[in-house]
């Protein structure tokens, strides 16, 4: 279990500074703990809800409005970031739980993980324990990215929403659950398309990281590089669509 989420947190920091750069560890050097302690904290959860209850690929897309939504508005607050309606920025939302946080961060985020370290039907649960005290920590570092100040603020109504839609993703998530027929979890097999992708992706995100790392500036909360967001919003984008239509034509989940 650890080892997986070990490689979920790498591949994930990896992505954050992608566009972040190098550059921005001697600006930001305690962003890379909070990131982490982040990051490490939420894979722990999803990955023991995996196992728990034997998610596929489509449950992580339904799960990740929950927390996605949350992170958006508390986190980086670009869910707050002009162009608004009903005091949200829908596009970016949609954006980046669907290909973001859907796609890379959960689903070739898990297939990584168990490239690495398969999962197997006897493995480890996290204890009530394990939960309270990951869930403690997720929630202190939101409340210390709150507590920064340099986090966008959005109104009662944008708060509002962000409330209901991340309760009525939770409430969709248990549904889809308790009406889920639920076997062994199935032996992780690999694939020569997400091996091929996945390997692809980290070596952009590294180059990005490494040398596109001129012309910074800021959006919302984040330094980030303009020249390494322009190549990584295609790819990522791409890589989304093109792990949607190789889901949709071979009928086959992508193992998580």
């Amino acid at each position: 279990m650890w080892k997986r989420v070990l490689v979920a947190t790498g591949f994930n920091l990896l992505f954050e500074y992608s566009m972040r750069g190098v550059n921005n560890l001697q600006i930001q050097p305690i962003l890379p703990l909070a990131l982490f302690i982040t990051y490490f904290t939420l894979f722990t959860m999803l990955d023991d809800l995996i196992s728990r209850y034997s998610l596929r690929d489509f449950h992580l897309i339904v799960v990740a409005f929950s927390y996605g939504m949350i992170y958006q508005c508390l986190v980086s607050g670009a869910a707050f970031l002009p162009p608004l309606f009903l005091g949200m920025n829908w596009r970016s939302i949609f954006f980046v739980i669907l290909v973001w946080w859907g796609a890379l961060q959960n689903i070739m985020t898990f297939y990584l993980a168990n490239r690495v370290s398969p999962r197997t039907h006897n493995g480890s649960k996290l204890s009530r324990r394990g939960w309270i005290i990951a869930l403690s920590l997720n929630t202190a570092m939101i409340w210390m990215f709150q507590g920064s100040g340099q986090i966008p603020r959005g109104t009662m109504l944008g708060y509002s929403i962000m409330s209901l839609v991340a309760t009525l993703s939770v409430l969709l998530s248990v549904g889809i659950l308790k009406g889920y027929e639920r076997s062994s979890h199935p032996q992780f097999t690999k694939s020569r398309f997400m091996d091929l992708l996945s390997l692809s992706t980290i070596i952009i995100f590294f180059s990005c990281a490494s040398f596109l790392t001129f012309d910074s500036g800021r959006y919302g909360a984040s330094n980030i590089n303009w020249a390494a967001t322009r190549v990584i919003v295609p790819w990522t984008t791409f890589v989304a669509v093109v792990m949607l239509a190789y889901r949709l034509f071979s009928k086959k989940p992508i193992p998580v």
